[in-house]
């Protein structure tokens, strides 16, 4: 059913919970127990809760041009140089993103539903909790109005994050030392947080946890790991709370390869001279003297 979601969230672009609904119940073949509601709403939380899909921004924001010239007088002492200017269209689009606490608000179970979803083991994902009194009336008027009426959409960020870490992983792969694949894929796979597309951070507790689940590694030791995270570069966390983490840049990664296929196109085409010429530039980063 997560897969049908998926799909018709790519093939359509933007859709309301009922849609999908509708579209995931008119997939199943005939013959064939059809899901319910209730499921579909379960799998669909899980994939906003792990961030895969998101509400779409505001429909029909307000943005009054005049309010903001009125605050701009107030913000003239800045100097120009570090006040950021923006267009009319960037400060409307900025009024209708959501904040992340809106985009990735799960739809919330009706009254009905809830007495049948907390005997789901995954009721704690979905965060289907049940409410009393006036709570209870409120919970099921943002139910319906999240199913009928809220546009939601698939979060390319989250793909592109997700693909991009995978082509660092493989990338690097073929350099690896023997024995440490299972250790660099342990690292990838136990990354905290989605935030910060630009680097992977993992704590060694869910490092050792990956680990444990692969066939002959559960014997290694923190040491042995930590030896390898820093061959591959993964520098420790500065946050005090995260002093047992471990960061890797994935922009020097991708950097790194996007120079080599630009190094080999200029040796292919230039030769061995101009390809000496052109990784000398690559590598100091700055301007280069003739003689040199």
């Amino acid at each position: 059913e997560s897969e049908a979601l998926i799909e018709g969230l790519l093939q359509n672009g933007r859709l309301t919970f009922d849609q999908l609904v509708g579209r995931t119940i008119s997939k199943v073949p005939e013959g064939t127990i059809r899901p319910a509601r209730e499921e579909i709403r379960m799998n669909f939380n899980r994939l906003v809760y792990a961030r895969y899909v998101e509400r779409c921004p505001k429909a029909e924001p307000h943005f009054d041009p005049r309010e903001d010239e009125e605050r701009t007088p107030a913000r003239r002492r800045v100097p120009k140089t570090a006040e950021e200017v923006l267009s009319l269209e960037q400060k409307v689009v900025n009024t209708a993103t959501l904040s992340d606490p809106e985009r990735f608000s799960e739809i919330p179970y009706s009254m009905e539903d809830a007495s049948k979803t907390n005997d789901c083991p995954h009721n704690a994902v979905a965060g289907a909790k049940r409410k009393h009194g006036a709570f209870e009336v409120d919970e099921e008027l943002n139910s319906t109005i999240a199913e009928n009426e809220v546009l939601w959409r698939v979060n390319f960020e989250k793909f592109i994050f997700c693909l991009k870490k995978k082509f660092c992983a493989d990338r690097k792969k073929p350099k690896l030392k023997v024995g440490t694949h299972p250790i660099w894929e342990s690292f990838f796979e136990a990354n905290l947080t989605d935030r910060d597309t630009n680097s992977v951070t993992s704590s060694m507790n869910g490092i050792l946890e990956k680990l444990g689940q692969k066939e002959g590694c559960a014997a290694m030791t923190v040491d042995q790991i930590k030896v390898v995270l820093a061959d591959l570069q993964c520098t420790t966390s500065t946050s005090s709370e995260d002093r047992d983490a471990f960061t890797f840049d994935l922009r020097k990664m991708v950097e790194a390869c996007r120079n080599e296929e630009i190094e080999s196109l200029v040796k292919k085409k230039y030769g061995q001279e101009a390809f000496t010429i052109f990784r000398l530039l690559v590598t100091q980063g700055c301007a280069v003297e003739t003689d040199q």
